[in-house]
């Protein structure tokens, strides 16, 4: 699990955002720092995980808001993880993220209360989107 704050991007956190974390779970390491760096550009708090274990961790030892969920993962499927991160932090929102057509999982992720599906490739402006809508 790596935490990823605006103090070690040397950047100032925007005020009305320094309450919402954001877990991104992603197995692609490029993809999941980009958008922790982008994130925490704008303001927000990033954890990353690259697998279920690290997510599982990262929600027992921190208050998550949003979960950016990637739903083919090496150990587990996303749509398991975000049952099992539910669990722990019932009021966490999730929205998975996938590069394969998926149906059957996304509509498991659907079913098991994810907030949206994004498919890759997506832009920094879909992500933000999404917090807005969530946040608002």
């Amino acid at each position: 699990m790596r935490r990823v704050t605006a103090k070690k991007l040397k950047k100032p956190l925007k005020e009305g955002k320094r309450q919402i974390t954001i877990l991104i779970v992603e197995d692609d390491q490029d993809l999941r720092e980009a958008l922790a760096a982008a994130l925490c550009d704008e303001g927000y708090h990033a954890l990353c995980a690259q697998d279920a274990d690290e997510a599982i961790a990262s929600v027992k030892a921190h208050k998550v808001n949003i979960v950016f969920m990637d739903i083919c993962l090496p150990d587990m499927n996303g749509v398991e993880v975000y049952k099992a991160i539910k669990k722990i932090q019932p009021a966490a929102t999730a929205v998975m993220m996938t590069g394969f057509f998926v149906q059957d999982l996304v509509n498991a992720a659907i079913s098991a209360g994810a907030y949206d599906i994004l498919y890759k490739p997506f832009t920094m402006d879909d992500i933000l989107k999404v917090i807005k809508k969530i946040t608002a």
